[in-house]
């Protein structure tokens, strides 16, 4: 039996561009955790005085913009694995290090502990995005032999059947 191969992942990546999706996810299962609480909250159960915002639905808007940027970020990181662009993860580690900032500046957010973490993980994921080995990953070309699919009862030789 033949097994079909749909995978769009077309290049192995250099351990740079691993290590910068490595730390670089940090933030994505705090995105999901938010989208879910928020729109539960915002829609299905809601809370008073809501968490985040003044009215129900500015809960269910939070959470939709969480939701939003857990797509954002997972794309972003598929992206860069793949080697096809670079800039959605960046401008993502960068809102991340940003925020991280801000939460550690403003001492009524909370706890520094998370935007710490936070910050680090943002700060050497950027770092590690713009090494030599990541760039030289996001310029490699990709041949026609590496994107051709196999067809089932397609002859192993590379002839059409």
């Amino acid at each position: 039996m033949r097994v079909r191969n749909d995978d769009d992942d077309l290049r192995d990546a250099p351990p740079a561009v691993i290590g910068a999706v490595a730390v670089g996810v940090a933030p994505l299962p705090f995105l999901a955790i938010y989208a879910l609480l928020f729109i539960v909250h915002g829609w299905i159960h809601p809370v008073a005085p809501p968490d985040i915002t003044t009215t129900r639905g500015g809960e269910l808007v939070a959470g939709l913009i969480a939701l939003a940027l857990f797509v954002l970020g997972s794309l972003s990181v598929l992206w860069l694995v793949n080697g096809r662009r670079r800039w959605l993860f960046v401008l993502g580690q960068a809102a991340t290090l940003g925020t991280g900032i801000d939460f550690l500046i403003d001492r009524t957010s909370g706890a520094p502990g998370i935007p710490i973490l936070l910050s680090i993980t943002s700060l050497v994921a950027l770092v590690l995005a713009f090494t030599p080995q990541a760039a030289q990953h996001m310029r490699r070309p990709v041949h026609l032999s590496q994107i051709r699919r196999r067809v089932p009862g397609q002859a192993d030789s590379g002839q059409r059947a």
